[in-house]
């Protein structure tokens, strides 16, 4: 196990260009599998994760090519169809293989998926929906088998705004003979990037980013370049661990009304913001503040994956602040080594309370989940003294290099492996 060695007190400061997005990414790479010509994707996140579904597209016969932060991938000489469940386990994600796959082969076999621990993740909202669109599914052995003689549009109806389960849906459907609707479909800016991925390869897409999303089956997609858009989550740990630190933050690279819920909590504690075009500034409080409630919730709601970061900074803020994470029932896992840090956070149910404490000590913590491992790292950076974050193989899920970023903004971050 990886971890990282951090020495606290130092200010988060300077100007940092926000990385392509993970959860962006990683639905556009299962994409390209529909295309049926060479892709050319830039400004690709450098992280564990994308290397990872880099593998898949390779283990499945497809031509893949990284210079940099270009991706090249031509996937017209496709050899299977099957995904091992070793690689399948590693990453939630591999689950957007089952749509691409069954849209460009009609056939698909592939495990449960695995990713962080946070919660039940079920993927029966994704099955059902490919059932009524003709898909045939028999589980066995661990393993779901799927066939698609014919995938035909259908209404589908949400009965919660997921994510995955929108970006499956829409890999199947614009393949499928005739007209798909999703109801009640997630908004967040990923899904919109996906849609403008598959828009740029020839889709007939419509009312990406609104909670219906029609899409109209074409027979062939060609190939496209593309750039991955900036990292909402990456900008709102970088501007949390700033203003944790009393550091002064140029984030530039960023698209405001993405991360709006996110400053929105960060004015809340005190912060001082001014946005030029793609570029943002900010400055934190001498002290920060507290006193407010925040609520996960689908976009345009509080970002699940913001919470550990904002429950960190809060550690530090004057007053009471209440969260209450109503995505994933096991998100406050990093509550507890926070404390270890000398924090004082209350967990009743899905509810955190967490009370300023003025000032967080150095420790040896544990993170078991990628946006958990990134929030205690910053609150290490915050610590006096020095700390040890275990776990960093989590961490390296999302961020790329992250050490070497913080350590440029003036913390003293070090990993070791």
């Amino acid at each position: 196990m990886g971890y990282y060695l951090i020495e606290g007190g130092k200010p988060i400061s300077g100007e940092f260009a926000v990385r392509g997005s993970k959860n962006a990414a990683l639905p556009i790479l299962a994409a390209t599998l529909l295309a049926e010509d060479e892709v050319v994707l830039e400004n690709c996140p450098l992280i564990r994760d994308f290397y990872l579904t880099l593998d898949i597209l390779r283990e499945l016969g497809c031509r893949v090519e990284l210079t940099g932060r270009t991706a090249v991938i031509d996937t017209r000489q496709i050899q299977d169809v099957k995904i091992r469940e070793e690689t399948v386990q590693k990453m939630r994600s591999s689950i957007l293989f089952l749509g691409a796959l069954l849209g460009r082969e009609r056939k698909a076999i592939l495990g449960h998926p695995g990713g962080c621990a946070i919660g039940e993740r079920p993927i029966d909202i994704h099955l059902k929906a490919f059932e009524k669109m003709g898909v045939e599914i028999i589980e066995e052995d661990g393993l779901f088998y799927c066939e698609a003689p014919h995938i035909l549009g259908y209404h589908i109806y949400l009965n919660y705004p997921s994510v995955g389960a929108t970006e499956n849906i829409l890999l199947l459907a614009v393949k499928a003979e005739g007209v798909t609707v999703i109801h009640n479909a997630a908004r967040e800016p990923e899904i919109v990037a996906l849609v403008r991925f598959l828009r740029a390869c020839g889709a007939e897409i419509y009312g990406e980013g609104t909670p219906s999303i029609m899409i109209e089956g074409v027979k062939k997609l060609h190939g496209a370049y593309f750039s991955i858009p900036f990292d909402r989550i990456e900008a709102g740990t970088f501007l949390c661990a700033s203003a944790m630190t009393g550091g002064e933050l140029y984030l530039t690279g960023i698209e405001k009304n993405d991360i709006e819920t996110t400053l929105e909590a960060l004015v809340k504690t005190g912060c001082q913001f001014n946005m030029e075009a793609d570029r943002i500034w900010m400055k934190p409080p001498k002290e920060l503040k507290s006193g407010f409630s925040l609520v996960t919730g689908p976009f345009p709601g509080f970002p699940t994956d913001m919470q550990p970061l904002m429950m960190s900074l809060l550690t530090l803020a004057k007053g009471t602040c209440m969260i209450s994470e109503t995505v994933f029932e096991a998100r406050f896992r990093h509550a507890d080594e926070l404390c270890r840090m000398g924090a004082d956070i209350v967990i009743e149910d899905r509810v955190a309370q967490i009370k300023g404490c003025g000032g967080l000590h150095g420790a040896e913590v544990f993170g078991r989940d990628l946006r958990g491992g990134a929030a205690l790292l910053i609150a290490a950076l915050a610590a006096e003294g020095k700390s040890t974050v275990y776990g960093s193989e989590y961490v390296e899920r999302g961020y790329e290099k992250i050490e070497d970023a913080l350590s440029l903004l003036g913390g003293n971050v070090r990993l070791m492996e």
